[in-house]
């Protein structure tokens, strides 16, 4: 079976010359996970030539959309993929995209489509997967409330350490491990970073725990004590880092847990996760934006994750002033021919009656030059309807 002929045009000639190999990719991939970074596989699974990708090209997204592999052209496919990457990364949902001249040709459940603006005009269908690093959950104590979050923990796909001295693997559910050091830096290194951590020792070993949360980068410490003994654990903790309190305070998270007038240990416990999920969805969420890790509420109320600024405003318009030079890097702004969004410090440009527009590669730009008043036209009919 002989493969088709990829296209012999310059967009395909040049970005060939960059296109990674199967063990750069591996490569790459084994990276991203030791990092324990959100990446989405991108691969060709259906194609109509004229294209250039075949079916089994593949790709690796970073969250902040670094595309690499081959799916295809810059003008093809490479814009859109890094997009629906991201976004399937934020939503941790799996996508299939279709990429066609006329998307109804291709449009079918279970598909996103959107136009083809490459000049060969072939169709493409790319699987979408995202990879989303495992949770780590790491409960610190023996007491009734660990042992019950440990349990109902079991429930929700995260990775659960116990540190425990006493207890035995034996004691604890099937998905839980056990760390039994108290040494807070040997806990930071057994556990690895970032991790989820709910310290309830009930005065035991608090301050251990505490440490080792800052020690691990961890996004969430909850703390359950009262507030005066919370400020003698918060005190100890810095001395064993060797740390201003109060930026061991910021870390901390008292009190921990969402205020639904808990009582008992299992009830307490359930507040602790609520909290635990909520801190997570926002965590990943920002992540996923390329924003860095956010931490929990420090107040103790129940953290909002859809009022986080993790993920910025569509943009309205596709074009600036063209006398304006005040456009931020980070600023996004809608290719006015394909719509996607796009960075106007990085991207084609056309002037058209003062106003400069960008692109996500020169096709668009090359389509918009020959036309700009089709596709000003929709937009404005489009603002219209809106």
């Amino acid at each position: 079976m002989t493969a088709d002929t990829p296209d012999a045009d310059d967009e395909t000639t040049s970005d060939r010359t960059a296109v990674a190999t199967d063990g750069d990719l591996a490569e790459r991939e084994h990276a991203l996970r030791d990092r324990e970074e959100p990446y989405a596989r991108a691969t060709v699974v259906r194609r109509e030539p004229p294209v250039s990708a075949n079916v089994g090209d593949r790709a690796l997204v970073t969250a902040n959309g670094d595309l690499h592999g081959w799916v295809g052209g810059a003008a093809c496919a490479q814009s859109r993929v890094a997009s629906e990457a991201r976004a399937a990364i934020a939503e941790g949902e799996p996508r299939l995209i279709g990429l066609a001249p006329d998307p109804d040709d291709v449009d079918r459940p279970g598909l996103a489509a959107f136009p083809m603006m490459c000049h060969s005009e072939g169709t493409l269908e790319i699987f979408v997967e995202p990879m989303i690093p495992a949770t780590r959950l790491l409960v610190v104590g023996d007491s009734p409330i660990a042992r019950s979050l440990v349990t109902l923990a079991t429930e929700l796909d995260v990775e659960i350490a116990v540190v425990d001295p006493d207890a035995a693997a034996a004691d604890l559910p099937d998905r839980a491990t056990v760390i039994s050091t108290l040494e807070p830096d040997e806990i930071a290194d057994a556990v690895g970073a970032g991790p989820f951590v709910v310290v309830a020792s009930m005065g035991e070993y608090d301050a251990r725990g505490v440490a080792a949360g800052v020690l691990a980068d961890a996004p969430y410490v909850g703390l359950v004590a009262s507030d005066s003994r919370a400020d003698e654990v918060v005190e100890r903790a810095a001395g064993l880092l060797d740390r201003d309190p109060d930026a061991v305070r910021e870390a901390v998270t008292n009190p921990a847990g969402v205020d639904i007038s808990a009582t008992t240990g299992p009830e307490i416990a359930t507040s602790l996760l609520a909290e635990l999920i909520d801190v997570r969805a926002d965590s990943e969420t920002t992540v996923a934006s390329g924003s860095g890790s956010s931490g929990g509420s420090a107040d103790g109320e129940s953290t909002d994750a859809g009022d986080a600024d993790a993920t910025a405003e569509a943009p309205d318009s596709g074009g600036t002033d063209a006398t304006d030079d005040s456009t931020s890097a980070d600023e996004r702004v809608t290719d006015p021919v394909c719509g996607m969004a796009v960075d106007p410090a990085d991207s084609a440009s056309v002037a058209h009656d003062g106003t400069t527009y960008y692109f996500c590669c020169h096709g668009c730009a090359d389509s918009f030059r020959t036309d700009p008043d089709e596709y000003l036209a929709t937009d404005e009919e489009a603002m219209e309807s809106a």
